[in-house]
């Protein structure tokens, strides 16, 4: 699969064990059935993984120890799994609190999608949003924001290894604040705010000044000292487009200026730079954006510069040598 590397495939219990706890924690393994086949591999980044594991056709119980300082989300892309006493079945997904030592059956054939975010994160979700920075263990009360940033992740962000740039960072919040918006606890009234135009204002200042961090909406919504939900509802009503699709314009504009300098750097390092993993996204994003190719601008600031340091032809005006 794009975008994944392969940690394990293996047929031995033991070998399973230690190495999918490298990317969880310890665990009690034990398959219940023949057909013991574990194939697990990842994508991610510090700020949010992404797993897919199976374990063949026989069922296996997995009992984790508790994960402390990470919460878990988990969705069969085939099979079912069990957590504890509730069947989780294909195209649904459950979260996994930081603090239970949760007891997980795989059924016969499970092969489970993961994302994994520090509990920090989550935290800090809680906080910018005025409410408690807590994933209850269970199914989603509302699924549709935890599906958004899911189908983000598997078709734009992991197969064009996005998760180790800049725009990483950001998918990394929005699923976060996404986490409590389908499964956190009941949310606590939004803290006092300025208004909806002041709101934006700042936001956009923090924005330009910080496009070339790691930021997100978190971040921004902090700066701005509103919600993250509140400043996406502000900035789709007075813009008509979300945070982090104007983080993702501005980054875009920094480009074209970068490219259109001259400075000697190819496209590709540029687009890198600026958190565009993919190179032919990039580029139809930018003639979208600017009605030519981020390569057309390349070579407009290239001739640019040629032509300033060529010697001027001497003009003769009488006495006077003009060199133009």
């Amino acid at each position: 699969m794009q975008g994944w590397e392969t940690r394990l495939d293996t047929r031995d219990v033991d070998l399973a064990r230690a190495q999918v706890a490298r990317s969880y924690c310890p665990h009690a393994l034990a398959p219940t059935g023949g057909g013991f086949h574990a194939r697990h591999a990842e994508a991610g980044s510090d700020d949010l993984g992404v797993f897919s594991l199976s374990y063949g056709e026989g069922a296996v119980r997995v009992r984790p120890e508790p994960f402390g300082d990470f919460v878990l989300f988990s969705r069969p892309l085939a099979g079912a799994l069990t957590v504890g006493e509730t069947t989780v079945a294909q195209g649904r997904t459950v979260a996994l609190d930081a603090g239970t030592a949760h007891d997980l059956g795989f059924g016969p054939g499970c092969r489970l999608l993961t994302i994994k975010l520090p509990s920090t994160l989550v935290a800090r979700a809680g906080a910018a949003s005025g409410r408690a920075g807590d994933v209850r263990t269970g199914t989603a009360g509302d699924p549709r924001p935890w599906d958004a940033v899911t189908r983000l992740l598997l078709a734009d962000v992991v197969p064009h290894g996005l998760l180790h740039t800049p725009f990483g960072a950001s998918v990394a919040q929005l699923a976060a604040v996404a986490a409590l918006d389908s499964f956190g606890v009941t949310q606590t009234p939004d803290r006092p705010r300025a208004t909806a135009a002041d709101v934006v204002r700042i936001a956009c200042e923090y924005v330009e000044a910080n496009a070339g961090n790691g930021i997100g909406l978190i971040d921004i919504a902090d700066a701005a000292g509103v919600a993250p939900r509140t400043l996406q509802d502000h900035f789709r009503d007075r813009l008509g487009t979300s945070p982090i699709a104007h983080l993702r314009r501005v980054r875009l504009d920094r480009a074209r200026a970068d490219l259109l300098e001259g400075t000697g750097e190819t496209v590709v390092e540029v687009a890198t730079r600026w958190g565009f993993g993919n190179l032919g996204r990039f580029a139809a994003e930018y003639r979208r954006a600017f009605g030519r190719s981020p390569s057309d601008d390349l070579r407009r600031s290239q001739g640019c510069g040629a032509r300033a340091m060529r010697p001027g032809r001497v003009r003769r005006t009488g006495r006077t040598a003009l060199r133009e």
